[in-house]
């Protein structure tokens, strides 16, 4: 039995060898002579990439008692594979009510609700209501052509929405939040 396994392990340290020598075949070494030849395999690899920017702050000013503050931004989405993406959207905001999207005052004490949407082209129409922290896949149309859109155009639209409701019965005072975006494989 002692044969059997150490001739079974000859064999098979054999064949890795062959494989590994196959592998590399084309990698060689040139022969004397008057002129000489020889080969160099070059590998590589490149990963997944994304790249999302032209993202633009939503100012909206001092409320005039009115109507709601409706505002979206064509933005860059950019993928060197196929333009699939998955996106995350989070906000800094988590003072008063966590995992919601708000804009909270200076004290960090009042909050006025948000209501963020996303779409996976440029422009509102047929976009995604987006719940906070919560991915929205599959998406799809990355610019695929140039990292900052300058070929293929921007490929996607953020929307945010403060409802009039929301901002008649807020407390006076300043207030913010920042969006934080991911993008990702799918």
């Amino acid at each position: 039995m002692r044969k059997l396994n150490k001739f079974l392990s000859m064999v098979a340290l054999g064949a890795m060898t062959v494989a590994a020598g196959s592998a590399m075949a084309a990698t060689a070494d040139g022969t004397l002579g008057a002129t000489s030849t020889g080969t160099a395999d070059v590998t590589l690899s490149i990963n997944e990439q994304f790249q999302i920017s032209d993202m633009n702050a939503f100012a909206f000013g001092a409320y005039g008692g009115t109507g709601d503050f409706d505002s979206n931004d064509d933005i860059c989405v950019y993928h060197n594979g196929d333009g699939s993406y998955r996106v995350t959207i989070t906000d800094d905001s988590n003072n008063v009510t966590a995992n919601a999207f708000q804009v909270e005052d200076a004290t960090d004490t009042n909050e006025i609700d948000m209501s963020i949407f996303w779409n996976d082209v440029t422009g509102t129409v047929g976009e995604s209501a987006v719940t906070y922290n919560t991915a929205l896949t599959p998406q799809s149309g990355a610019n695929t052509s140039a990292a900052d859109c300058s070929v293929g155009g921007l490929s996607a639209n953020l929307h945010v929405v403060l409802a009039e409701a929301d901002l008649q019965a807020a407390t006076a005072g300043s207030y913010d939040s920042e969006l934080t975006v991911l993008i990702e494989p799918d």
